[in-house]
């Protein structure tokens, strides 16, 4: 391997020029596309915000329910225990 500066210089330049070509390779890089979404995924996307928000809108009616069953249970005598 010869000892001239030029030598040294033009191997730096060739390292330096494909560590550019790879750099501007790993920039270009992007995931794979996913396939399509199945019908399955569509319908859950769709329908898993309108199922909470009416979860949410009956929540009040079961708080209610539940405050009536246990106004039921407190005019009560209690539960019967064995002696």
């Amino acid at each position: 391997m010869p000892s001239d500066p030029d030598h040294v210089l033009d191997a730096i330049d060739g390292v330096v020029d494909e560590w550019e070509t790879l750099s501007a390779d790993a920039m270009r890089w992007a995931p794979p596309e996913s396939k399509s979404p199945d019908l399955v995924s569509e319908v859950t996307e769709i329908f898993t915000p309108l199922v909470n928000a009416f979860s949410q809108a009956l929540r009040p009616v079961g708080d209610a329910f539940e405050r009536v069953l246990h106004a039921f249970d407190d005019d009560d005598d209690g539960p019967v225990r064995p002696a």
